[in-house]
């Protein structure tokens, strides 16, 4: 006879029959710990990113599987959101540089125009407050990357209107662009953790073949002055002391010398409050015209030159200058008259080319304000260079003030020779000039070398000199 069974055992029986299932299932030949990476099977509860040897990526798969994958090469499953890095559009009013890297970027997708496998995109909006063309450049000094440039409309995603290929040390880009829209520029690198690029952004201007511009190597140390208008210029550049809303006129040149150079627009000409800026180029000979951080000197011409400029600046022989005249002030423009030459503070030595009386002549230029005391004296330095030489001075319009010759004892002989000076009040505030030369005479010790030291004094100090005529 069977006996019945118990309530506890009722209660057992579902747990037990679950085991049963669950044995029986353990028991049917099935792989207790689930699906095995590399059994050539790609089950249900495996992926490419879980185990690509069973399931390898296919693209519009929906998985963006590095490193088959990327967003070149499938930007169907590789859609990386392109995070914009900074808003330039402060910069671009101010010429200021953005200096990148590349472990700000990421790889999102390349310029159309090319670009580095595997390179970082570096993403930053801009929006212009004028329609016309745009610059964008990588070419300045903290450049040490190649770079390729692309802008974008409205977002980092969208329509190119512009693109540069790769360039080592730096590129340059010229968009159109309408004033209050939306822009994005793509800067894609090929350097390392540790490269930089520098960014800037500005509107076509002087540096870009626009405005009034001369090129000055060939006639530096001439004698020659430069007449300058800038009422041309587009603008578009500014100094560190000021010169942002005002036109410029660029002079260009390569230093003939290395030395400290002074220029100035001091000169009965010069009709509007100027400024001067520097800027300094690459050893290998390319112009750095657009930096603001190539600038090596600006002066906005504190009294009592004012409303000239004076800048003193060191120059090295072989390198490229842009030298900017520009206004001081809102919207000041106009002609002037550029003096630019040899620092040569007094007593300065030099020497002549030879012994002529027509052929050698050197010029230089001081500034002297109204009621001033002026001296000015040349003396021989070697008899073996010796000569019997002379002096002119002229006043700010170029007018001949006095011409000396024999006004005391050169300090070497021969005795019969005798060397100028010549002492005046400034009549009034400006860049004076003195001419040395030999007299009519033509004696020299030695006929291809005259060696002499002129000192010129203003209100009793040395006078600070430009020696702006070598010969």
């Amino acid at each position: 006879m069977r006996r019945p069974k118990s309530p506890m055992m009722l209660l057992y029986l579902p747990f037990i029959a679950v085991s049963c299932l669950m044995l029986a299932a353990c028991d049917d030949g099935t792989n207790p710990s689930g699906p095995v990476c590399k059994d050539g099977t790609c089950a249900p509860q495996e992926s490419p990113a879980t185990c690509p040897e069973d399931c390898p990526a296919v693209c519009g798969d929906g998985l963006c599987t590095a490193p088959g994958e990327t967003a070149e090469s499938c930007a169907d499953d590789c859609v990386v959101d392109c995070a914009l890095t900074a808003d330039l559009s402060p910069n671009l009013a101010t010429g200021t540089l953005f200096y990148g890297y590349p472990a700000l970027g990421r790889d999102a997708g390349g310029p159309s125009c090319g670009g580095f496998p595997g390179g970082r995109e570096v993403y930053l909006s801009f929006t212009p407050d004028f329609a016309g063309e745009l610059v964008v450049s990588t070419l300045h000094p903290s450049t040490n990357t190649a770079t390729v440039l692309e802008v974008r409309q409205d977002t980092c995603d969208g329509n190119p209107i512009g693109c540069a290929v790769p360039a080592a040390g730096g590129t340059e880009l010229v968009v159109t662009v309408q004033a209050l829209s939306a822009y994005v520029v793509v800067v894609e690198t090929a350097g390392g953790e540790d490269d930089v690029f520098a960014l800037q952004l500005r509107r076509r201007g002087a540096c870009d073949g626009l405005g009034t511009a001369s090129e000055l190597t060939g006639r530096l140390l001439s004698g020659d002055r430069f007449p300058v208008d800038t009422t041309g210029g587009t603008g578009t550049l500014a100094g560190t002391c000021g010169g942002a809303a005002a036109p410029e006129a660029r002079m260009t040149f390569v230093a003939p010398v290395t030395g400290e150079w002074i220029a100035t627009t001091a000169h009965p000409t010069t009709a509007f409050d100027t400024l001067l800026h520097l800027r300094e180029g690459d050893p290998d000979g390319a112009s750095f015209c657009a930096s603001t951080e190539a600038e090596i000197g600006c002066d906005d011409g504190p009294a009592p030159l004012a409303p000239a400029s004076w800048l003193r600046f060191e120059a090295v022989e072989g390198l490229w200058y842009d030298l900017f005249v520009d206004g001081a002030t809102d919207g000041a423009a106009g002609t002037a008259t550029l003096t630019l030459g040899l620092a040569a503070d007094s007593p300065a030595g030099a020497a002549l080319g030879g012994c002529s009386h027509t052929g050698y002549l050197d010029r230089f230029a001081f500034f002297a304000p109204a009621g001033a005391e002026v001296t000015a004296s040349a003396d021989t330095v070697s008899a073996q260079t010796a000569a019997d030489l002379r002096l002119r001075l002229r006043d700010p319009d170029g007018v001949e003030l006095h011409e000396a010759d024999d006004d005391f004892d050169c300090t070497y002989p021969p005795p019969q020779w005798s060397c100028p000076t010549h002492s005046f009040t400034a009549s009034r505030a400006g860049l004076y000039s003195v001419e040395i030369y030999v007299g009519t005479s033509e004696a020299c010790a030695d006929h291809t070398r005259v060696d002499y030291r002129l000192s010129v004094t203003v209100g009793g100090a040395p006078a600070e000199m430009i020696l702006f005529g070598d010969q």
